[in-house]
């Protein structure tokens, strides 16, 4: 009997999503035929391969057209045209997102017997930056075409109630984005590359540099102080670099690293005393977020210094394994930045292994083969 292919589909050139990645690598390790899917954005690859996995990045003619609201129209045309004619024979559509989601129903409608997982890693409807109009679009599609969807993933607790509340999805399943389980020990690679003293305390920023992820309140907060024993550290990527560059250049208490890969990430994670989950309050996506950096500040064993976040807010203080700042402003800011800073942060060392055990990759993927498993048993 053939392997049934599943195309594991995202709308972005897969370089640095680590979730597609472990997702696809726990199906194939299931005995299916696995694919990824996404664009060919910037010099990358077409087609090419991840741990053995092949890649697809569909190249669109259209890209090159300029940004607005009429020629992204264009360009989502043709990106819906290619994927949807290019992969509807696949037998399952792993669906990352409603734009996916959304070529997934179309492909089903002209190949009835594909069947789609939506794995929605963002309260869709309701993300930052979204205007009126596609909010409502979005709510309204989901709602029509929600229940073809053979399973509902979703990355917290609190966006899965809401799923439940407001489209009646049935039994969805919470698959955090923790990374695999690598024992940890201490690193002082950050201190190395960066010439940081020993006995400064590092408070990590890692992940995404953009808009709503409070990068501004940080650079300010810790420009302002510029402690020579309470440093902040910037790794990733994204439309905030270029500001982090600079803060980093101007003070001696702010630095700035490109991100590292993602077999690597732990590593350096593991170098820093604090890490920082800085997300604003904006929106209700951002309120019941559950970030990936949390769990790999967790598996490092590094404690969490977070915003007044919904679903952060409860592992962090069910757990004990870090801060929560108490308002979204400087002062505040400053003042639990110093408190942590001054503690011994071995006081949260219990809390943090326990945590680490609780949110690994290998407990999450097994959630995930009971879908799949159940979705054949169907068949």
């Amino acid at each position: 009997m053939s392997k049934l292919r599943v195309a594991n589909i995202v709308l972005n050139n897969f370089t640095n999503d680590n979730r597609v990645y472990k997702t696809s690598r726990s199906l194939r390790d299931a005995g299916f035929d696995v694919q990824i899917v996404g664009l060919k954005k910037g010099d990358v690859k077409e087609r090419d391969e991840a741990d053995g996995i092949p890649v697809h990045r569909v190249a669109i003619s259209t890209m090159k057209l300029p940004e607005g609201l009429i020629w992204g129209a264009i360009k989502y045309l043709e990106i819906i045209w290619r994927i949807v004619w290019g992969y509807r024979k696949a037998d399952i559509w792993h669906c990352n997102d409603f734009e996916i989601f959304f070529m997934g129903v179309l492909a089903k409608m002209t190949r009835p017997k594909l069947k789609l997982i939506y794995d929605s890693h963002e309260y869709q409807s309701e993300r930052y930056g979204k205007g009126g109009f596609e909010k409502a679009f979005i709510s309204r599609m989901e709602k029509l075409f929600i229940h073809r969807a053979e399973h509902f993933i979703t990355v917290s607790a609190g966006i899965a109630e809401e799923y439940k509340r407001r489209f009646g999805v049935k039994n969805p399943t919470v698959i955090y984005n923790s990374p695999h389980f690598t024992p940890v020990d201490r690193s002082n690679v950050l201190r190395e590359e960066l010439g940081i003293p020993e006995d400064v305390k590092i408070f990590l920023y890692q992940g995404g540099l953009a808009v709503s992820r409070g990068i501004e309140l940080l650079l300010e907060t810790f420009g302002a102080m510029n402690d020579p024993k309470i440093h902040l550290v910037l790794m990733g990527s994204g439309t905030h670099r270029a500001m982090c560059e600079e803060a980093a250049a101007k003070s001696d208490s702010i630095h700035y690293r490109e991100p590292v890969p993602y077999h690597d990430l732990i590593r350096y994670t593991a170098s820093a005393d604090v890490g920082v989950i800085s997300t604003q309050n904006l929106c209700l996506n951002n309120w019941f977020c559950m970030p990936n950096k949390l769990f790999e500040y967790i598996q490092a064993g590094v404690p969490v210094l977070c915003n007044s976040l919904h679903d952060c807010k409860d592992v962090i203080e069910s757990r004990g394994i870090g801060e929560i700042i108490p308002e979204y402003t400087k002062d505040s800011l400053e003042e639990t930045v110093r408190m942590m800073a001054s503690k011994d942060l071995s006081t949260y060392q219990a809390g943090l292994k326990k945590a680490a055990d609780e949110f690994q990759w290998d407990k999450e993927e097994i959630k995930l083969k009971k879908i799949y498993a159940d979705l054949l048993e169907r068949k």
